[in-house]
């Protein structure tokens, strides 16, 4: 290897690396700040958010990607520019395009590593996140009583303390409505103070109360709508014990969350997608079995003996009002008819709702799938325009490289959101929703790299003005 492509690629690597991990950083703080309620409060392991993290990070590597790719291609060329190193090359007799040749290998194996990441590191992690998430969804908020605040947490259970220590945390003044039998009315029970305890294997919260008194009522006594019976204890010490296996967290099994199209690779997607057309095929064709049969009266290719059941008239296709022709009751005929063709009707709604339910599932499928390319084919267009634009214009470091990639980034991120979500509507197809960022920046990609191989000086301020020089010479002349 030359020492040019060594300098081309360490200096590649020594912006791409870092970038691509402050990108990753900057994301998962905006998925922080949208998961934060559902964390906080529930005492979890930090483990079990490191593990939550970490699978966030992975599922936002595609946007991470190419927007790292972008920044530090023009970052690179930008250095390199600024430094005359490009131009010293090009004096040398190396072509802009041997001097793209050692990065076009780096994005070739930066484009495997993204198929690799869409298609089976993301599916993984969705799969594990889903599931995480979920029992961290389902888990009880942490047993926190505060002072002067009913509390709730603890199912059929509500308390309230009126001071609490906060060195031995006795808690004074304290009521407890007690509603776990599912009784219309709740046992109240008060006390002037009490401890918690929590058992060795942490399954009960004992909760030791003295000096209080208990109040009933007796609903399970025959007479107790006509006497309205009750019960009034007191007591000196009393202990009360509380199952707290609904604050443990535990791991659901992952099968549950395994056939969502998040959750597949490319290989699995084309096996669904498949099996759902099968199986669209299928039900066309038992809705034409279903609803054949209450249309026998107004087939043109009604079989013969069909026909030798009607009246002669009817058979024949008569077009006079064929209530005439039939000696039955005619309304209790019509009734008959209304009732079957409200029958067909939905029949055919409910066939309607389940072929677009099913059309649906069928496009997030091929939209998934595309995903899974989509990625590999953004970084090497990321690179297309970055390494041109960063020759072009010979600014390197955080400055306008940065503005410039920012920019352009946004701009094919709303064009690729536009085009999925056109896609998910079934307004285009999934491939033309998915891909039309792709072919929107694409063109910009090739015009840059024709510039840059030219040496053009698209971005230099003494050619617009010559430009507009002549612009103006040219409307002058033609006046």
């Amino acid at each position: 290897m030359k020492k040019l492509d060594q300098l081309i690629i360490k200096s590649f690597l020594s912006s791409f690396l870092p970038t691509f991990v402050v990108v990753i950083f900057i994301l998962l703080m905006q998925v922080v700040w949208l998961y934060v309620d559902e964390l906080v409060g529930k005492g979890l392991e930090w483990a079990v958010i490191a593990e939550l993290l970490m699978y966030f990070s992975a599922t936002i590597i595609p946007q991470a990607l190419p927007l790292s790719v972008l920044v530090s291609s023009i970052m690179t060329f930008g250095n390199l520019g600024e430094s005359y190193e490009l131009i010293a090359a090009r004096s040398a007799g190396v072509s802009t395009m041997r001097i793209f040749r050692p990065m076009f290998f780096v994005m070739l194996l930066i484009a495997f590593f993204a198929f690799f990441v869409a298609n089976v590191l993301i599916p993984q992690a969705n799969l594990k996140r889903s599931a995480l998430l979920y029992d961290v969804r389902s888990k009880k908020p942490a047993l926190a009583i505060v002072e002067g605040i009913f509390y709730g947490g603890i199912e059929g259970i509500t308390m309230h303390v009126g001071k609490k220590n906060k060195y031995t945390q006795e808690m004074q003044d304290i009521i407890i409505y007690d509603q776990r039998d599912n009784s219309s009315h709740a046992t109240v029970i008060s006390a002037k103070r009490g401890t918690m305890s929590i058992s060795e294997d942490k399954r009960f919260l004992f909760f030791t109360l003295y000096d209080g008194a208990r109040y009933e009522e007796m609903e399970k006594q025959q007479s107790y709508y006509s006497t309205f019976p009750h019960s009034s204890t007191y007591f000196a010490q009393e202990q009360i014990t509380f199952d707290l296996n609904s604050f443990k967290f535990n791991r659901t099994d992952e099968d549950l969350f395994k056939q969502h199209f998040e959750m597949l690779n490319v290989i699995q997607l084309k096996h669904f997608s498949d099996s759902l057309i099968t199986y669209m095929g299928v039900k066309n064709k038992q809705l034409r079995s279903f609803i054949k049969p209450y249309y026998f009266f107004s087939r043109e290719d009604s079989n013969a003996s069909v026909k030798r059941m009607l009246p002669e008239p009817v058979a024949a296709g008569n077009d006079k009002d064929v209530l005439q022709f039939f000696d039955t009751d005619k309304t209790n005929l019509i009734l008959n008819a209304q009732n079957i063709a409200r029958t067909v009707k939905n029949i055919v709604s409910y066939a309607v709702t389940e072929k677009n339910d099913l059309k649906k599932n069928l496009v997030n499928y091929e939209i998934e799938w595309h995903k899974k390319i989509i990625l590999s084919v953004a970084c090497l267009v990321m690179f297309f325009i970055g390494a041109p634009l960063g020759s072009i214009i010979r600014k390197g470091g955080f400055g306008l490289p940065l503005v410039v990639s920012v920019l352009l980034y946004i701009c094919y991120h709303i064009i690729a959101l536009s085009g999925e979500k056109a896609a998910k509507t079934m307004a285009w197809s999934p491939m033309s929703g998915m891909w039309l960022a792709i072919a929107v920046l694409s063109p910009l990609g090739l015009f840059l790299t024709i510039q840059a191989s030219n040496d053009s000086k698209l971005f230099e301020r003494t050619a617009w003005i010559k430009l507009f020089k002549r612009l103006i010479f040219w409307k002058k002349a033609t006046l």
